[in-house]
């Protein structure tokens, strides 16, 4: 049971660098610095790495503490492992453990949601400013008669916005 302890610690702790990594990536987001936020995703793809071999273990040993109790595991979840545990001051403990993960993982999905936008904001801003760039006027601004060269010279933009 102890292994079980360590390994949902390390799992709060995982998750917790990853939360403080979303609200560095907010203000990163906000100040538009391109180079930190590719370091601050390479971080938070190492935590990811992490967290998922943590949470394998956890599983593995959420098995092997229920297959010790004789019971078989349907899905290798503390609800599940809580249930199953005859101890209170096990139930305590795993409860404290379970509620404080699922704490941590809703600030850090509210933290996701709140980069996503940002980062759509940014994207419709730069497709904007793109598409004001490159289109050409719907308006012929130059006097002069469609099939002249003023004209076909008026049409051409700074991109190629196909290329």
């Amino acid at each position: 049971m102890q292994t079980l302890y360590e390994l949902l610690d390390n799992l709060i702790q995982l998750h917790k660098a990853l939360y403080t990594l979303a609200m560095q990536k907010k203000d990163v987001l906000v100040k538009g610095d391109v180079d930190e936020l590719v370091a601050i995703t390479r971080q938070e793809q190492k935590l990811i790495k992490g967290i998922t071999a943590v949470e394998t273990a956890r599983l593995n040993a959420v098995k092997e503490l229920t297959t010790e109790k004789g019971l078989t595991p349907q899905e290798g979840t503390l609800a599940e492992l809580i249930k199953l545990t005859t101890s209170a001051e096990e139930k305590l403990r795993l409860t404290s453990f379970r509620n404080e993960l699922s704490r941590i993982v809703t600030e850090l999905k509210e933290a996701n949601e709140l980069n996503q936008q940002l980062l759509e904001q940014s994207l419709s801003f730069v497709n904007m400013t793109l598409d004001l760039i490159t289109d050409t006027p719907e308006d012929d601004f130059i006097y002069g008669k469609p099939t002249s060269d003023s004209y076909r010279q008026a049409n051409r933009t700074f991109f190629n916005k196909k290329a």
